[in-house]
């Protein structure tokens, strides 16, 4: 990897060789270190109607927004629009509002979208979370000028990073193409990150017509997890991942299971989904016993190898891919402040052994109150 500075204070990152050319543009802004809730959303939105050939990234406290082609400068140019193309006036952000409207409408009442709200709720505390009618209330009382205040102050050159991955390019020419595009960008200021614990863990339930398949999500507070702890932290998840699912077919369960970091708020939680036509005190019970076993007990070395292979395999899988790899090192820069070797990373995972994959699997499932939430007929009694 390599990193260099245009005049503007602008980072730009070549983050590694790959077949095609891959760039990410990452904004230090999302829905947590946003100036109000809901304007980050309304001004990518706003952005949206405007520009083409982009695939936007809207987080917690990162916008990402990437293109991919053969051309570095075609490449270059299309993640260039998020600046040189978006105009806010208020035609467009009054487009962007119905627009905001329109999809909260439509997602509001389903089921996956009432399980995530209320997963916010248990985890992180009313206080954080609103509504999507308060939300929606919030979001129509900017005005245009608002979202031009807020595009000002975050959408700078101080305040993103640039991430290529690609075919080999002399640092000169990087340099050159990167600065053709971006380097007019506004210098402004780098905005301060966020920092702050504010998981709290707890208890939600969602009644469903009878019949209707039941859903659990478990969640535990994974914000605490150090760069050290990665290798040992996907060799863990990839091991409870498929406890729970040899579990679930043991007991002629056909589940659909999810088990990843999910980020809210600025918080990171280890966020398990199962979903399936069970009952849902079974499904808990399952999952509470792969918790007990992998915090209890230590791995064989069969499974070690198992997991550890599967651990890898899922990295290699995922970074091999430039357009993965861009992001992931903008994540590197804005959400971490530093870089790291993805490839060091998972050279590390051969060397987990049980007793650390343990150890780990007690500071994430036993180190702080669980959050669960249950979607599930109305007249099921729960007993947990």
């Amino acid at each position: 990897m390599e990193k260099f500075h245009l005049n503007n204070g602008m980072s730009v990152v070549f983050a590694g060789h790959s077949k095609d050319y891959s760039v990410c543009l990452s904004v230090n802004v999302g829905h947590v270190n946003e100036p109000s809730k809901g304007i980050a959303a309304l001004f990518e939105k706003t952005l949206l109607l405007q520009v083409k050939g982009i695939i936007p990234v809207f987080g917690g406290t990162m916008t990402a927004y990437t293109a991919g082609g053969e051309d570095l400068d075609e490449t270059l140019e299309k993640v260039s629009q998020v600046f040189q193309s978006t105009v806010v006036n208020d035609e467009f952000v009054e487009q962007a509002k119905a627009a905001i409207v329109k999809q909260t409408h439509d997602t509001a009442p389903l089921t996956a979208r009432l399980m995530k709200l209320m997963y916010k709720h248990a985890a992180f505390g009313a206080d954080w979370v609103v509504t999507p009618d308060e939300y929606l209330e919030i979001v129509n009382s900017y005005s245009t000028e608002d979202v031009r205040n807020f595009a000002n102050t975050y959408y700078t050159a101080a305040n993103a990073v640039l991430v290529i991955a690609g075919p080999k390019v002399p640092i000169a020419d990087l340099k050159d193409a990167a600065d053709q595009y971006f380097g007019q960008i506004p210098a402004g200021e780098k905005m301060p990150k966020f920092k702050g614990n504010i998981y709290t863990g707890g208890f939600g339930r969602v009644d469903l017509k009878e019949g209707a398949m039941a859903r659990l999500m478990c969640g535990w507070d994974a914000s605490k997890l150090s760069l050290d702890d990665s290798p040992v932290a996907n060799v863990m998840m990839s091991m409870f991942w498929k406890r729970v699912e040899r579990a679930l077919a043991e007991n002629n369960i056909d589940a659909q299971v999810e088990f990843k970091i999910a980020g809210y708020y600025g918080a990171r939680t280890m966020r398990l989904s199962v979903v399936a036509d069970a009952d849902a005190n079974q499904l808990y019970s399952i999952v509470q016993a792969a918790v007990d076993r992998i915090c209890d007990t230590e791995a064989s070395d069969e499974r070690m190898e198992k997991s550890r292979n599967a651990a890898m395999v899922e990295k290699l899988d995922k970074y091999e891919r430039s357009d993965d790899k861009a992001l992931e090192v903008a994540w590197q820069m804005i959400g971490r402040g530093s870089m790291y070797d993805i490839a060091s990373r998972i050279e590390e995972i051969k060397d987990v052994d049980a007793d650390a994959v343990r150890m780990l699997a007690q500071r994430i499932f036993r180190g702080c109150k669980p959050t669960i939430v249950v979607a599930t007929d109305v007249n099921t009694q729960l007993k947990f």
